[in-house]
């Protein structure tokens, strides 16, 4: 649904673009580990997994044997055939790896009772970052993963996020959250980086101004008409990888792209909303939302590719909600 230009929610929202705030990100976690693990994650994803360092994480999709995308996820190589799975569909995922374990000498084991991960976010995070920290991190690079101690807690540092600002994840064993949530709440209090606690705020408005799909907006696609071909790896072997083949011959028949609701917007648009070119159904809504930093209503949608032409004006619902088709990033 469309964000209403409440307060609350932009200073929110401007604590993360402009300066810094955290909050605690209810998500799954998988332990992979085993002989095969770097081989079976390589095959699971379409990402050139094995390839990343000890350290090092990288972002990759989850096909079906259709080429289509049933998961987006963030994969670490937390040692030696050792992997951590981030994603928001635990056993989802586990009934896929047992569906393809076949072969492999690999574990998966759902850890999510046992981490807790909470996101530092803005220009400003590695401040407070630092600043509840017994080292610094300010070498460490995007996309990777390091140990460090916070008061009695031993916890991983992961320089990622979801927001597109300069941002860091602390992965807490759960018998330490709520020390560690005190000394963030007790330092950002100091720094004006306040605990976030709108949901709508940083799982939607926020990365949608940026461009971050989640996995219910690709859902059903390939890599490629969600243009995130840079990150497939047609050089090895995966699941789905011959429907993508075919696929890719055929050239894309839909496309997520951006949607800009053109003012005034008189109604809440829901998922699913379809929208129409000329009177025509040509797509659906995957999402909706007030924008903060562009100060406008915002979303995807997947649209027959034919018709996924940037500057065209649609209509969405049965109410004809003017918008206008558009890239994704918005900021």
């Amino acid at each position: 649904m469309l964000f209403k230009e409440d307060e609350a929610a932009r200073a929110e929202a401007m604590a993360v673009r402009n300066n810094a705030a955290w909050y605690r990100w209810t998500h799954d976690l998988v332990d992979v580990e085993g002989p095969d693990a770097d081989k079976f994650v390589d095959y699971l994803f379409v990402n050139n997994i094995a390839k990343a360092a000890v350290g090092k994480s990288k972002y990759t999709t989850m096909l079906n044997e259709d080429g289509k995308i049933i998961d987006d996820v963030i994969v670490m190589h937390m040692g030696e055939n050792h992997y951590w799975i981030s994603t928001l569909y635990a056993p989802q995922f586990l009934k896929w790896a047992a569906a393809h374990d076949e072969g492999f000498d690999v574990t998966c084991r759902d850890v999510t009772a046992e981490w807790d991960m909470v996101a530092i976010q803005g220009p400003n995070s590695l401040e407070l970052v630092d600043a509840v920290l017994d080292e610094p991190v300010d070498e460490l690079k995007r996309f990777s993963v390091v140990d460090r101690r916070i008061g009695g807690a031993d916890v991983k540092v992961h320089r990622a996020g979801f927001t597109g600002e300069m941002g860091f994840e602390f992965y807490i064993p759960t018998e330490y959250t709520a020390d560690v949530e005190a000394l963030l709440a007790s330092e950002g209090t100091e720094r004006d980086m306040p605990e976030l606690q709108i949901l709508e705020v940083y799982v939607r408005s926020i990365p949608v101004e940026k461009g971050f799909a989640l996995r219910q907006d690709m859902y059903g696609l390939t890599p490629f008409e969600c243009d995130l071909g840079w990150s497939v790896c047609m050089d090895k072997d995966f699941v789905g990888k011959e429907a993508l083949e075919r696929a890719m011959e055929r050239g894309p028949e839909k496309k997520l792209v951006g949607l800009r609701f053109e003012r005034p917007s008189t109604e809440d648009i829901s998922q699913t909303e379809i929208v129409y070119r000329k009177g025509v159904p040509c797509g659906i809504v995957r999402t909706a939302i007030y924008g903060y930093t562009v100060d406008d209503n915002i979303g995807f949608a997947v649209i027959d590719a034919k018709k996924a032409i940037p500057g065209e004006r649609v209509t969405v619902g049965m109410n004809d909600s003017p918008a206008v088709i558009c890239d994704k990033v918005f900021v």
